[in-house]
């Protein structure tokens, strides 16, 4: 079948805080943009093939998990083994959309695809983490894939909105909600149908109960990576001198509200106390290590589904210029300076490493700060900045890639092969 997916369609949310809703992404700009950051990161030469040993990628489809695996590639000259849960092509269905999967699946094949002509033994494999039958179907894979190797390290940059509970089969949800009482949230949606850029608006957050803060720290807490890190230990397949990172965002001072302060932060600290935990198990059976990162804001799939974060991604592009970092800057600059061989991390004083180091520079959320205040319910938003936002957003599904005709017609059957 032939298709023609001409250019990206979304629209804002209301009754959700004003997110995003996708209505589509394009495979042929997905698989673009993945071999781009390949070109991107490679650019100054490569490690040799292999010497940096095997890594496991949870959540290696998208944000910083994708741009882990080039990294780890390009700097270390790491085989990587992606495992993420994302809609697998659907032939037979109706929906063109469904037929041809999702953006994280064609970030996949670009990356397999592109790291394995470097000569890097890479694969992925479509997995829910949270499935007690997963680990042993990934250490199966690995071992067959990796035979008589080990995992030099591992990285966790998975950002699931759910999760199975194993002992219920029942479907458990993160929220986005703050602690203790309601707040409001500035945002923005789409420009006026009259010309006008769009308006800031203030949406209101109810606080979560203890049900949803429970379900919050089972899905994006710690609970899981250390159930993994055990299940690896005991199946013999972690290296002498392993490494675990788990990728975080801790947030800043304009959305600590909803995000440090709200019930994400509590899983998220949760996170941080299970990594530092599991660095000392590490230690003492295999001499290795874990660190936990915190990354900067950066623009993802998730960007646009949750409030505010549209208006600070908006505002935080222009002031930072030139220093602002996509999930492939910071992870590049993140193994470059930080965790080559030899290298030892520079941590904060609570033990994090912090990719978030320019983001959270006073001077920069000064700036913030006063044009969030230059702004207020009613104001109209800079329409070259929202347009801005708005082809960064587009990009993570696919559109708005340098060199992609998007007037062309590609093969639903083709571009999944």
């Amino acid at each position: 079948m032939q298709l023609t997916l001409p250019k990206f369609l979304y629209r804002f949310m209301p009754a959700a805080g004003n997110i995003i809703f996708p209505g589509n992404f394009h495979p042929v700009g997905s698989q673009r943009n993945a071999e781009r950051m390949i070109e991107r990161a490679s650019a100054d030469g490569c490690a040799a093939p292999g010497s940096g040993g095997v890594w496991l990628v949870m959540g290696g489809s998208g944000g910083f998990g994708s741009a882990a695996r080039v990294a780890l590639a390009c700097n270390l000259g790491a085989h990587t083994f992606s495992l993420s849960l994302d809609a697998q092509p659907n032939p037979s269905s109706g929906n063109k959309i469904r037929k041809i999967g999702s953006p994280g699946f064609h970030r996949n094949l670009a990356l397999n695809r592109g790291l394995s002509a470097m000569g890097l033994n890479c694969a992925s494999m479509n997995v829910d983490a949270f499935d007690p039958k997963a680990l042993g179907e990934v250490v199966a894979a690995l071992k067959e894939r990796y035979p008589g190797q080990k995992l030099a390290g591992v990285v966790w940059a998975l950002a699931a909105p759910r999760g199975t509970d194993s002992r219920t089969g029942a479907t458990i949800r993160s929220v986005l909600k703050p602690v203790g009482q309601a707040v409001r949230i500035r945002t923005f949606g789409a420009p006026e149908e009259d010309g006008r850029g769009p308006i800031v608006s203030e949406v209101e957050i109810p606080p979560g109960n203890a049900d949803e803060a429970i379900a919050t720290q089972f899905v994006m807490g710690g609970r899981v990576v250390e159930r993994w890190i055990d299940g690896l230990l005991d199946a013999d397949m972690v290296d002498q001198g392993f490494t675990l990172l788990t990728i975080s965002y801790r947030g800043n001072p304009l959305n600590a509200c909803i995000y440090r302060d709200g019930l994400i932060g509590l899983a998220k600290a949760d996170l941080e106390f299970q990594t530092k935990a599991l660095s000392g198990v590490l230690d003492t059976k295999v001499k290795g290590r874990a660190f936990a990162v915190e990354g900067p804001a950066v623009i993802t799939e998730a960007s646009g589904g949750i409030p505010g974060i549209p208006l600070y991604m908006a505002l935080i592009r222009e002031v930072m210029g030139e220093g602002f970092e996509d999930p492939l800057d910071s992870m590049h600059r993140m193994f470059r300076t930080q965790l080559m061989p030899g290298q030892t991390p520079q941590l904060d004083e609570d033990g994090l490493l912090r990719m978030d180091d320019r983001e959270l520079t006073d001077e920069v959320q000064a700036e913030m700060r006063r044009r969030f205040e230059a702004l207020p319910p009613g104001a109209e938003f800079d329409v070259g900045l929202f347009e801005t936002f708005m082809a960064a957003y587009s990009q993570t599904r696919g559109f708005s890639i340098e060199g992609v005709d998007y007037e062309s017609s590609f093969d639903t059957d083709k571009i999944c092969r």
